[in-house]
């Protein structure tokens, strides 16, 4: 069913798009991927890693949809810089992308965001991509089955969301990895600054490396490579590192005064333990 077109992305909308892409996916029998969704200034507001998806497809997935935001679809960079897009790559550190797989959300003749999606072929991620965009104009709420360590991600974060609004705490972006870094699942709380994205993940990337909290990290750390030797290592609070039952990894929280980021992260845990 066909509803007035949001001229306005929030996260209820980005997880909705994941949906129509994962159903998309699994209807016709593709290979789990990852799926980003970004509002118009190209920041991340929800991703999405589905149980086996290969690891490489987070920031390609990413990437595409920052593409697909910032410069309308991969087909119309590739015309624009008549095959030298490398020259751009130099300016925006790779992300620019003309591999299929992007496409941007259009409201009321404008741009409001980007949908991205890797982990198929070149065709198929486009079809997927598309299948985020049908699923953005439909009325309907679409309801999927996902595979258990995404929907155990999907659990915690909606539980750290009620968590951070019932103590009516700052909103907050929420990145859940695996043990070795990568996301499974990225969201941004509707109000957060996309400041706090990359500090959410840096902290559940350190955190997962490391397999202790990010802020007790840098006493491990050597004198002669110092804190600043990873772009992803952040030794503030508000990465914590978890095993749960068949799945171990990392959450990282970033939005509110560190110590408070790192406290929400360690009660809603504690729940799951």
């Amino acid at each position: 069913m066909m509803k007035e077109v949001p001229d306005f992305l929030n996260l209820n909308l980005a997880r909705k798009i994941i949906n129509g892409m994962i159903k998309f996916s699994q209807d016709n029998n593709m290979l789990p991927g990852s799926y980003a969704v970004v509002d118009k200034g190209g920041h991340l507001i929800a991703f999405e890693r589905r149980d086996n998806a290969l690891p490489l497809t987070c920031d390609l997935a990413i990437d595409k949809a920052w593409t697909a935001a910032t410069m309308l679809s991969a087909r119309q960079l590739e015309v624009i810089t008549s095959g030298q897009i490398w020259r751009l790559n130099v300016k925006y550190k790779g992300r620019l992308t003309i591999i299929p797989g992007t496409v941007p959300l259009i409201s009321h003749n404008r741009v409001i965001g980007g949908i991205g999606h890797s982990g198929e072929s070149p065709e198929n991620d486009e079809r997927i991509s598309q299948a985020g965009l049908s699923s953005f104009y439909i009325e309907d709420d679409i309801k999927i089955n996902v595979e258990p360590i995404l929907s155990q991600s999907r659990e915690i974060a909606n539980e750290l969301m009620e968590y951070v609004i019932s103590n009516k705490l700052n909103p907050v972006a929420i990145t859940i990895t695996d043990e070795y870094g990568w996301p499974y699942l990225i969201y941004r709380m509707d109000g957060t600054p996309s400041g706090f994205l990359e500090i959410s993940r840096d902290r559940a990337w350190t955190a997962a490396v490391f397999s202790k909290p990010s802020d007790e990290v840098e006493e491990n750390i050597s004198y002669t490579i110092g804190i600043n030797w990873n772009e992803r290592l952040n030794v503030s609070p508000g990465g914590i590192p978890f095993k749960l039952k068949g799945f171990s990894g990392a959450i990282g929280v970033a939005g509110n005064k560190p110590d408070v980021d790192k406290l929400i992260a360690i009660n809603i845990i504690k729940k799951y333990q």
